[in-house]
């Protein structure tokens, strides 16, 4: 049976008139918001003492919020791109992974590492290779575990990406020429859901631990997040009337914001520019005080990026604080991330290439299974995909329809 699209024809209208009404609030809002941005772009004394107070009196596990890293940059700083060094090396990284299927004939899993090494201004090829690893039963974990770890498979993967980043960017670090080290994701990394259990520990503590190894080298670790949806400029500025008389701080913790309304839709309206950022913010959270806990040139800050030729394609860059606080560094991220994605019109090419080697396709997988298979038929151990599977490959790969 088909997807039947005229049964979806009315929910899709009721849909789209929904998001109507929802853009019409949110414009009077990030009016309202703009305002409150613009006429705060330099209180400092009053932005310090609200986040102060916020600190000091809301709960930390559910207040996430932002501040300025400085006086140095207003609050509705639009700062155009410098130039890129006439030198400097990207390495960008990004994984993949199978996890274990109770269904397959045998019980495995596979991370797989992409690595690109990009030559800014240099005149080489840039290097590429990946890392895969291997897991199974048997190595470290009984049968009836492994099969429920894709969860726990998914952490491994993002550790192994930032390890396996940082070690490749560490051999090309020297004073003559900046190292820009880029992930496709978030730096303040918490394992969600498991950051209490002993592997979310492990990947925690060896997330960092790779942050502090870049931070040694001289790498300029950065996270790219494309299509951010974090709301914590947005809290930051509602926070602003915290001390206010009667000033209900629950809207703080709980924002009353509706779905797809976050901080890009502000900085859209601010970034009007192709390659124009934002001033440096904090992130303000518990995580990120955890991360200052362990060691101060963790805590994690950001900006925001316009990252398109044209338009207003806004990206969040990620940087650790000791980034942060040298404006050279700043500014050779800025200049070499928005040059990467000059290259393909709004995305970073290193990142995009990391990407494809990463990937592990339906042919690569096949393949691999079939080298398992003739491995293990060596030492006459068979296998078999259950009935489920069986039938959903058959079914899948030619649309067979089953007639009673």
């Amino acid at each position: 049976m088909t997807l039947e699209l005229e049964k979806l024809s009315e929910p899709i209208q009721h849909m789209a008139e929904g998001a109507a009404q929802r853009r019409e609030h949110e414009n009077a809002l990030l009016d309202v918001m703009l305002q409150t941005l613009r006429q705060h772009r330099t209180a400092w004394d009053k932005i310090e003492k609200a986040v102060d107070t916020a600190r000091n009196t809301l709960d930390m596990k559910w207040y996430r919020s932002a501040c300025p890293l400085n006086r140095e940059e207003p609050l509705d700083a639009a700062i155009n791109a410098p130039p890129a060094p006439a030198a400097a090396t990207l390495v960008a990284c990004d994984g993949s992974q199978i996890v274990p299927n109770r269904h397959a004939a045998f019980l495995y899993s596979v991370i797989n590492v992409g690595i690109i090494v990009y030559h800014h201004g240099q005149g080489r090829a840039p290097l590429q290779e990946t890392h895969p690893l291997l897991d199974y039963p048997g190595n470290g974990e009984e049968e009836e575990t492994f099969v429920d770890k894709a969860a726990i498979i998914n952490l491994r993967r993002d550790l192994a990406e930032i390890e396996t980043l940082v070690a490749s960017a560490q051999p090309f670090c020297a004073p003559e020429a900046p190292v820009v080290a880029l992930l496709d994701q978030r730096l303040l990394y918490w394992p969600v859901g498991s950051s209490g259990d002993d592997e979310g520990q492990r990947v925690l503590f060896g997330w960092q631990k790779a942050m502090n190894e870049a931070a040694r080298s001289g790498c300029l670790l950065t996270g790219y997040i494309d299509r951010p949806g974090k709301r914590s400029l947005l809290t930051f500025l509602r926070t602003l009337d915290i001390n206010n008389p009667g000033f209900d701080s629950s809207v703080l913790l709980r924002p009353d914001y509706g779905p797809g309304f976050n901080d890009v839709l502000l900085w859209q309206r601010i970034l009007e520019e192709p390659g124009q950022r934002s001033a440096v913010f904090v992130d303000v959270s518990q995580h990120n005080d955890a991360f200052r806990e362990r060691h101060r040139h963790n805590e994690v800050c950001f900006f925001y990026l316009n990252a398109g030729r044209r338009g207003r394609q806004i990206a969040r860059v990620d940087i650790p604080r000791w980034v942060a606080e040298e404006p050279d560094m700043v500014a050779t991220v800025h200049a070499l991330v928005y040059d990467q994605c000059q290259i393909m019109g709004n995305y970073p090419y290193v990142l995009a290439r990391a990407d494809e080697l990463a990937v592990i396709g339906y042919q690569d997988r096949e393949n691999l299974e079939i080298m398992i298979e003739n491995a293990m038929a060596r030492h006459e151990l068979h296998g078999a995909v259950t009935a489920k599977q069986s039938s959903k490959d058959v079914a899948r790969a030619g649309r067979t329809r089953h007639a009673i």
